[in-house]
């Protein structure tokens, strides 16, 4: 079975990752994760994306990494709109989001690429969710993956895949609502999955930097020191004195972050279960690198009155050779969105879209198949030579056949000769067994009556025949009244017989003799035929004798008529 591959280059706005996934017989596996931390704290988009960019090459350098991937960019660089729109025929459909993108979008169309994804149906409206992403951006992200020698082929939102790695990894009943809380640092992806389709929300400036930001306005630090401290403390590697201020603050602003992203959580599902479906979660799965700040889970909980849960996608992923036992357990957190895009490889039905530039996209594919072009090329270039290879070594060869057919052209033509004498006596031989065939097979009175016959000529001594020939003759038609329609035409079945007798003793009077014993012998031939059963008459008329060769055996002619019962 042939085995699937993807490469996935994961832009997040902590880290850099490179993914490769393989997937055989319907199992996903995890042949290389590499990550790369981002410095935190970089205020721009340019200053992140050239930071991320920077990562990567670093990555591809130091592994080695190449060929095609597909690009995830986050989610705090994309223009998101839900649309609800008629539930039509494909290409209607997507007329009327061309027209609703229009309006949904705050910058010119030819300014951004966007696509969309339909999220849920009732049958009357779908749901559709929009993505763009401006096409400065996507062109950087595009050009500048392109300069550390990968092939970007599509650029994926991360806010989707969260709801297809819950696909792949099972962890529901089809009737049960999810939602599943991805919090990053920059912001926070909420995904309601559901029988009724998904619905996705993403809370901007809603993530981990936040709490960080916090921590510094209060302790005056560098964004990027108190980002060390907070991961130093909250993960057990940084130690503080319990009277030490920090640990205060840390605290403060971890219940503050908590409280402040359950309230906006809880105001979001207010408002999702007041929508058209009315959804109602049953449970909260929680992930991100941003969840593992304590006491989320249970502010989560309180406000929200519903069971938290951690997910972890990673557990349904069978890891590869490259893959260290401790490695993935360590970057779960890092890794359900590239779960989610990986699954594109096993899922029947993948969402996704891609906002990748056409142009670099169609470059991208052309460039994939230069190297088979230049190979496709190099064999037309040297085609013409091969030709006249081989006409130059082919002539000698033409020559040495050309005598050898010429020496054995006389013998070819003796046994041509030969074969069609043989082949006319075998036609003539094959009419005379397709007669006797015909006879036998097609005739199912033949063999009795020539049993019939054989035995009844055998009881005439010194008699035997000779010949025997069988004619159709078709009777004229009786008249008929004007009017009606006349009766087909009967055919009436004629054998003739051409039969030898033997005079055993012959006087000196052999005038006399012959006359006497040529009426006894055919006296005895025609008492017996005439007994036959499918014998209906023996005609007087053509009945005949004639000498043949000696007077000791002349031949008598009799013609029987078959009877139409027994029609051979």
């Amino acid at each position: 079975m042939s085995q699937k591959k993807a490469t996935i280059v994961n832009l997040a706005a902590s880290n850099v990752s490179v993914s490769q996934f393989s997937a055989a017989s319907g199992a996903l596996v995890l042949e290389q994760f590499y990550v790369e931390e981002i410095a935190p704290g970089l205020t721009g988009d340019d200053e992140w994306l050239n930071a991320a960019i920077a990562a990567l090459a670093n990555l591809v350098n130091l592994h080695e990494i190449k060929g095609r991937v597909t690009v995830i960019a986050p989610a705090f660089l994309l223009l998101q709109k839900p649309l609800r729109v008629p539930q039509v025929e494909r290409a209607r459909q997507a007329q009327i989001v061309a027209f609703e993108a229009q309006n949904a979008i705050p910058y010119p169309l030819n300014e951004v690429m966007w696509d969309s994804q339909l999220m849920a149906s009732d049958g009357v409206e779908a749901e559709v969710l929009l993505f763009a992403l401006r096409t400065e951006i996507a062109t950087r992200i595009a050009t500048l993956v392109t300069s550390t020698g990968l092939r970007p082929m599509s650029i994926q939102a991360a806010p989707l895949l969260d709801s297809q790695a819950f696909r792949i990894h099972g962890g529901g009943s089809s009737a049960e609502e999810v939602l599943i809380v991805n919090v990053g640092a920059r912001s926070t992806t909420l995904s309601f999955v559901g029988p009724g389709g998904v619905n996705i929300q993403t809370s901007a400036n809603m993530g981990g930097n936040l709490l960080t930001q916090g921590v510094s306005d209060n302790t005056g630090q560098p964004f990027a020191t108190s980002e060390a401290i907070k991961v130093g403390y909250f993960s057990g590697v940084l130690q503080l004195a319990e009277n030490d201020p920090q640990v205060a603050i840390l605290q403060a602003n971890a219940q503050t972050f908590s409280r402040r992203l359950a309230q906006d959580i809880n105001r979001r599902l207010i408002n999702v279960r007041r929508g058209a479906n009315g959804r109602q979660p049953a449970r909260i799965l929680v992930t991100g690198r941003g969840s593992q700040v304590p006491g989320l889970a249970e502010q989560l909980c309180e406000t929200l009155r519903l069971p938290v849960e951690p997910f972890d996608p990673s557990a349904v992923i069978t890891p590869g050779e490259g893959i260290a036992p401790e490695q993935l357990p360590r970057v779960r957190h890092q890794i359900t969105e590239v779960i989610g895009e990986a699954a594109r490889l096993v899922l029947p039905h993948p969402i996704g879209v891609n906002l990748i530039p056409r142009d670099i996209a169609s470059q991208q594919a052309f460039d994939a198949r230069k190297p088979r072009l230049l190979a496709a090329a190099a064999l037309a270039a040297a085609a013409p030579f091969c030709v006249w290879l081989a006409l130059a070594s082919s002539e000698g060869w033409n020559s040495q056949q050309i005598a050898e057919v010429q020496n054995r052209q006389a013998e070819l033509t003796a046994r041509r000769l030969a074969i069609e004498e043989t082949r006319k006596q075998a036609i003539e031989l094959a009419a005379k067994c397709n007669e006797l065939e015909s006879v036998v097979l097609n005739r199912s009175n033949w063999p009795a009556f020539l049993g019939d016959l054989q035995a009844r000529i055998g009881d005439c001594k010194n008699t035997w025949v000779e010949e025997m020939h069988v004619k159709y003759e078709t009777l004229p038609p009786a008249p008929v009244p004007e009017g009606q329609t006349p009766p087909p035409p009967q055919v009436v079945t004629k054998v003739v017989l051409a039969v030898r007798f033997l005079y055993v003793d012959v006087p000196y009077d052999i005038k006399q003799y012959r006359a006497t014993a040529e009426k006894a012998h055919l006296s005895r031939l025609l008492e017996a035929v005439r007994k036959s059963p499918y014998v209906g008459a023996v005609p007087e008329n053509e009945i005949s004798v004639t000498e043949v060769n000696t007077i000791r055996n002349p031949k008598a002619t009799i013609t029987l008529v078959i009877r139409k019962d027994k029609a051979l």
